[in-house]
Parts: structure tokens; C-alpha cells; sequence
């Protein structure tokens, strides 16, 4: 009985390895030649480069665009809480004593 075991299993170990050993698919992978490009074209910018030139030079106005439209909506919904009548009390504020 112990010597059936591992004669089953020396053969399942032997099926596997001649499975693994079976010759895979051979593929080809072709690439293209190289274009060869011409000092002026290699030194003219791009368009990449043309685009990143002009976000460069209007990102911070549109930051501080976005700051102040950031700054007038908070006073604004200050301004209509307080307006409202409701009892805002937070740190330093305390209740009127008449």
C-alpha cells in the first residue's frame, strides 16, 4: 500500500514536470526603425512645451482668482448666518448679560 502511494505520486511529479517542460509558443516582437530627425526639429519646442510656457504664466492668477471667489463666499454666508438671527458662539464669544 505505502509503495503504490509513492509510485502514484513519483508518476503525477514526472507527468508534471514533462508538462512543464513542453516548449512554449514563440513569439516575434518587431519594432520600427528609429525616425531620424534633424538638429532644427530636435531644437524647436514642441507644443508640450508651448501649452506648459502659457499654464505657467496663468496658474497664479487663476489661483488667486479662485482665493479671493473663496474668501467672498465664506464672508458672504457669514454675513447671511449673522443676518439671520442665529445664535453663532464660538470660541471668544460670549452671550450678552443685560
Amino acid at each position: 500500500m505505502k509503495n503504490k502511494g509513492l509510485i502514484y505520486i513519483l508518476l503525477a511529479g514526472g507527468a508534471i514536470l514533462l508538462l512543464s517542460m513542453r516548449k512554449k509558443a514563440s513569439y516575434k516582437i518587431e519594432v520600427p526603425a528609429p525616425e531620424k530627425i534633424t538638429a532644427e526639429q530636435f531644437a524647436k519646442p514642441s507644443l508640450l512645451q508651448k501649452v506648459s510656457k502659457a499654464v505657467k504664466k496663468v496658474a497664479p492668477v487663476i489661483k488667486k482668482v479662485a482665493a479671493t471667489a473663496k474668501q467672498k463666499k465664506a464672508a458672504k454666508q457669514t454675513a447671511a448666518a449673522l443676518s439671520k438671527g442665529s445664535i453663532l458662539r464660538g470660541i471668544g464669544q460670549f452671550p450678552d448679560m443685560c
